[in-house]
């Protein structure tokens, strides 16, 4: 995952290419299997599709961190904007999780850092979210 911060720090994203394009793959091993037709290419076609639907409602591509909240952006062109007061982080040695306490889910968003393991990354989360005054748990 790239991060960056603004000049004026206003601002800090995060990307991961491969959660951007996974959903898409996923579109096209379904249309690929619906026009084999083999003998369960059905039922694989809606396993693919389903993936691809969780995947772009649940996990950003890119994030951007912003004084008055956080913004996620999905695969398919979905936009989530989370405010600052209503918002929970939980940071991990892998990345974070975002929590509304608006919707009150007991699901979260992950931040992730990509498919890898990056140390230090844990630091690099937890003072972006702090200096722009996020609740981090």
């Amino acid at each position: 995952m790239r991060e960056r911060v603004s000049d004026d720090r206003h601002w800090c994203e995060g990307t991961s290419g491969f959660l951007r394009w996974a959903p898409k793959v996923f579109v096209v091993m379904a249309v690929a299997m619906y026009v084999s037709h083999w003998s369960h290419s059905l039922q694989f076609a809606t396993v693919f599709l389903l993936l691809a639907f969780i995947h772009s409602r649940w996990l950003p591509w890119r994030f951007e961190i912003e004084d008055d909240g956080l913004l996620l952006l999905f695969p398919f062109g979905r936009r989530l904007f989370l405010n600052r007061s209503s918002s929970t982080v939980r940071i991990d040695v892998v990345g974070a999780m975002v929590y509304d306490g608006l919707r009150r889910r007991r699901f979260g968003y992950p931040l992730m850092d990509g498919i890898l393991y990056q140390p230090g990354r844990e630091s690099l989360l937890r003072a972006a979210f702090l200096d722009r005054g996020f609740l981090v748990t």
